[in-house]
């Protein structure tokens, strides 16, 4: 006579396992928190350097070496230089907030622009209904306040930059085995397993050496040019085109545009005319020749999720969304490869994907990267 009993002693220990198992997790998660960014960076310094770091690894066979020769090239030619780069952006980004608010820099602006006979009326209109000034004031100041909170933090700093050497060095030295790890408590077939790490993989080394790039080097020819124009707080808008540039759809445009429009309504025209021709031709255009040989098709997403994961990750994660947005996208698309594939014949979600099959991220959201 089968038991039919509910709440056996085998059940009761198996939820009370499987509560504490969540317990356990959720608090880990807690403990990690802190170091996701730094985690997430290591990740993706990672994967972008993988192939030098398996050019190395062939040439000294001993792995530990090889790690630490490794994570000592990356702190010396991109952390490190990064680190200093973003402190100065940072600094030279408050010294002229500091200077436009110290200057009168608003005021004055203002009352050159309402002098100007189609804008003049619409800003005075605008401007006292919602008190711009007071609100572009608020603005400098909560900006100076937070980079002055990343300067002043410099121990903060450098202890996740060190946490993020620290990771990376086991994640050169042990990707292997922690991949072989990480496939046992997959509960996915082996061929769905790679299929996953792939596109992880590929949506890591998009962003990095693709998007990055790319946004870096269109800050800079934009950087360039508003410090030769004589643009107010050049290196702060400078900055500012490097983050819109990492945004799908919108690019640059959103800030070379007002700039381009600031300088004509202040009376130099020439100059007006010189930025939307670099910015159209040169800065927004750049993107379309570098752009595919850096991505090609490794980006395997439709521009619409694409720019969602970039902007919600960064809301959620902070500055490390750039990189997490796209690669939790990347792992929900491969998630629902599985149940797509596992159950489009009415075959049972138990069995394994098979090798050939269609990547649902083209038939749901189409090829377009």
């Amino acid at each position: 006579m089968s038991d039919a009993r509910v709440f056996t002693r085998d059940r009761v220990l198996t939820g009370v396992l499987g509560v504490l198992t969540a317990i356990a997790v959720y608090v880990c998660y807690l403990i990690i928190e802190p170091f996701i960014p730094s985690i997430a960076f290591a990740v993706a310094l990672s994967v972008a350097t993988q192939s030098p770091y398996r050019w190395i690894a062939r040439r000294i066979p001993r792995p530990t070496v090889a790690a630490t020769l490794a994570v000592i090239l990356v702190a010396i030619l991109i952390v490190g230089p990064a680190a200093f780069l973003i402190t100065y952006i940072v600094q030279m980004a408050i010294d002229s907030i500091d200077e436009i608010q110290s200057g009168g820099g608003i005021a004055s602006l203002r009352i050159r622009l309402e002098s100007t006979p189609v804008i003049g009326p619409i800003l005075t209109e605008f401007g006292g209904r919602f008190r711009l000034e007071e609100e572009i004031s608020n603005l400098g100041k909560t900006l100076a306040a937070r980079g002055a909170s990343v300067l002043s933090g410099s121990i903060a700093v450098i202890t996740q930059l060190g946490i993020t050497l620290f990771v990376l060095f086991f994640l050169y030295r042990d990707r292997d085995s922690a991949t072989e790890s990480l496939r046992k408590l997959l509960p996915l077939s082996d061929a769905e397993a790679d299929r996953l790490f792939a596109r992880v993989t590929s949506t890591i080394s998009a962003t990095v050496n693709g998007s990055l790039t790319v946004a870096f080097i269109q800050a800079l020819l934009a950087g360039i040019v508003y410090v030769f124009l004589g643009v107010p707080a050049a290196v702060l808008w400078g900055a500012v085109t490097f983050l819109v540039a990492l945004i799908p759809v919108f690019g640059t445009f959103l800030v070379w545009s007002p700039i381009a429009a600031f300088l004509a309504l202040s009376g130099s025209p020439a100059k007006a005319l010189f930025l939307v021709f670099w910015g159209g031709v040169v800065v927004s255009s750049i993107d379309n020749v570098l752009y595919p040989h850096l991505v090609g098709d490794k980006l395997k997403l439709h521009t619409v999720p694409t720019f969602f994961s970039v902007i919600g990750g960064i809301s959620v994660f902070g500055p490390s969304g750039i990189i997490l947005g796209p690669i939790v996208l990347a792992v929900a698309i491969a998630l629902i490869d599985v149940w797509w594939h596992r159950t489009e014949h009415g075959n049972a979600a138990e069995d394994a994907v098979p090798e050939d099959h269609q990547d649902p991220a083209e038939v749901l959201l189409g090829p377009e990267a």
